[in-house]
């Protein structure tokens, strides 16, 4: 998992020049890497042919190190965005409109800061959610509305910091709550008492969303945990899971049967598929891809979308029988970009195959690498600290250089702060000027990431007057760090349910085991899904 997240950058950004057309552009390869990269108006024209770029494989030579080659003189569009509508700084999503700084998924209009979402409108800060509109501060939401500091949650409106809660409204600090309104901590109120509670919290500063974060952290604790986040999980393990059947150690996947070690299949059906991540629609009897549409029998590659008979390529479209092939359309029969016949191709084929097992590929640190294997990490156009794999599994640069991967140097930032953030001014009296400001992020560069300052775009300062939200003192990619490391991570444990409530159907302990990604050293109260089903409803 961790090498198929080495290729994949979301929001590491910078601002370089189009190597066809020389206008400025935003791109996720960093100006010093030596890939040719084109903007999505020239990389998708006529003006150019990636087939004018092929050659023939030298079998004296790794195959990895000519693919590496390849990659490298191949021109690479500067952003994985597709249907985008004044959506500049977006990167690995499609469909999306007026929106800012959000990364992966589909279907975004007027948001900003957000991650692997589907079908989301006016939210900012929201990851792993869906059908939402105006949420805030989230993740891990479900057909929500005005939801705020939240977290697996479905069904809610206009409700703060809520955990595990179902078709709540006006809710503040609830967890595990069905059906509920005008509730704190689980306790019943009247609209007019609710009202005047929730304005004593002065949710509408930094100071008071502190205080109630930390009583609901503490709060939250005392209720129980299900063993993981699934429903309609059919014989499969994993978490995140809907309408999965048949899943081992799978996270994040919907509509999946007969898939294993995966990450990310948010949605369409996906079948007899082993380690994949960021892959959907259709795609079914495939290994080792990361982000794939559309596939069938697609091997080791790199976003490879409806496709088939497919090894070893990196960003085709549409194609069938590639090997070792780059941004590649409507194309059969290639093998380093080059074309061949049917019967050249399957000859190359097994020769190919039979030259990988015989001249391996030799990493840094003695890892060999042959045929049945993703891409090493170390020829990815990334470095690991600009990538997921820094996000969900975090190195230090001495662990990730002894791993064979690169880590880019943090850039000199010498931004010349103007607000910094203890002195922001309360939302009320904030002025629409603001936005013209420089503001310095809390963290100060010590987090992974960090931009150690950041502005605020106009849609953003409206969004937090509209909701008496106080205005954020760190930087988009600290707050998405910090939503991330409140998710469950993507591991599992062997455990046994802690429920010994006698009227849950069991005598004392309850005998259920199962695995979950709440760790033995957690602090949580996990229950298995009978358990949790007799506490909650």
């Amino acid at each position: 998992m961790i090498r198929r997240m080495v290729f994949r950058n979301e929001r590491s950004l910078y601002k370089t020049a189009c190597v066809l057309c020389s206008k400025n552009m935003i791109s996720m390869y960093a100006p010093e890497k030596p890939h040719v990269v084109y903007c999505n108006s020239c990389y998708s024209s006529d003006d150019w042919d990636p087939m004018s770029y092929g050659f023939d494989l030298n079998f004296k030579e790794s195959f990895f190190k000519q693919l590496h080659h390849l990659m490298q003189i191949t021109p690479r569009r500067n952003l994985y965005q597709d249907f985008a509508e004044r959506s500049e700084y977006t990167n690995q999503l499609v469909y999306v409109k007026n929106s800012y700084l959000c990364f992966g998924g589909r279907n975004y209009e007027d948001c900003a800061y957000c991650a692997q979402n589907f079908d989301l409108q006016n939210c900012i800060d929201v990851d792993f959610s869906s059908k939402c509109e105006y949420c805030f501060a989230s993740f891990h939401l479900k057909r929500s509305s005005r939801l705020f500091y939240s977290s697996y949650s479905e069904d809610c409106i206009d409700s703060w910091f809520l955990y595990g809660c179902k078709n709540c409204s006006d809710c503040i600090g609830c967890t595990n709550l069905r059906n509920k309104s005008h509730c704190i901590f689980n306790e019943q109120y009247s609209k007019e008492a609710y009202d005047k509670k929730k304005t004593e919290f002065m949710l509408d500063t930094q100071k008071g969303i502190a205080e109630l974060d930390e009583m609901f952290v503490k709060y939250s604790a005392n209720f129980p945990r299900k063993f993981a986040y699934t429903r309609n999980a059919v014989n499969s393990t994993g978490d995140d899971l809907e309408q999965v059947k048949d899943c081992i150690r799978c996270f994040s996947a919907s509509g999946a049967e007969n898939c294993r070690y995966s990450f990310f299949m948010p949605y369409g059906i996906i079948k007899d598929t082993y380690d994949v991540d960021h892959v959907g629609v259709g795609t079914s009897d495939s290994y080792e891809i990361h982000s794939g549409f559309g596939d069938n029998r697609v091997f080791f590659s790199n976003r490879v979308y409806f496709s088939h008979d497919v090894y070893y390529s990196d960003d085709c479209y549409n194609c069938e029988y590639l090997f070792g092939c780059v941004s590649l359309r409507k194309k059969s029969y290639c093998i380093f970009n080059k074309q061949y016949t049917k019967e050249e191709y399957n000859e190359l084929v097994s020769k190919i195959i039979s030259a990988m097992n015989e001249n391996k590929y030799i990493e840094s640190n003695g890892a060999a690498y042959a045929f049945g294997e993703f891409f090493p990490s170390s020829i990815s156009p990334f470095s690991y600290n600009e990538t997921v794999a820094q996000e969900y599994f975090t190195l230090s640069q001495e662990s990730v250089e002894a791993k064979s991967h690169t880590f880019r140097s943090p850039e000199k930032r010498d931004y010349k702060v103007e607000i910094q953030p203890e002195n922001l001014p309360d939302i009320k009296s904030a002025e629409d000027s603001i936005v013209n400001s420089v503001i310095g992020c809390k963290n100060k560069g010590s987090a992974s990431l960090c931009t150690t300052a950041f502005r605020m775009i106009p849609t953003e300062l409206i969004f937090y007057k509209r909701f008496n939200i106080p205005l954020p003192d760190t930087c988009p990619n600290c707050r998405h760090a910090d939503r991330i490391s409140k998710m469950n991570p993507l591991k599992l444990w062997h455990r046994k349910c802690v429920c010994e409530i006698n009227s849950h159907g069991h005598n004392a302990s309850c005998k259920n085991e199962f695995e979950t990604p709440y760790s033995p050293e957690r602090n949580e109260i996990v229950y298995c899904e009978s358990c949790y089903q007799k506490e909650v409803l």
